[in-house]
């Protein structure tokens, strides 16, 4: 058991190192000053960020649409179910009176 915890402790220690050596190069042989790249970073970032509240955005009125669709469904099924119940109920309910009338 503990030789399969160095193993986990080698794995994340080597993937740290390389993430930092990744760093590091890429900092050394960037096409910009490190100024220039952070601001091309921080607009990468909005940029990215305005995309996905848009999305969001889009995404959630698709789905609040959707939900009254489906609720108006709902609305109507319910009242067609209701209706349906309330003819039957009629139904068995004069049956039952003209059954009894009948008996008499």
């Amino acid at each position: 058991m503990e030789n399969l915890n160095n193993k986990g402790k080698l794995v994340i220690g080597s993937l740290l190192v390389g993430a930092l050596i990744g760093a590091s190069v890429g900092v050394l042989f960037a096409p910009h000053k490190g100024k220039k790249t952070r601001k091309n970073i921080a607009n990468s970032v909005k940029n990215s960020a305005s995309k996905f509240k848009q999305e969001v955005s889009e995404d959630g009125q698709y789905l609040k649409d959707k939900a009254m669709s489906f609720e108006h469904l709902l609305e109507d099924k319910i009242s067609k179910a209701g209706t349906s119940f309330k003819d039957k109920a009629n139904e068995l309910l004069h049956s039952g009176s003209d059954h009894q009338m009948n008996k008499k």
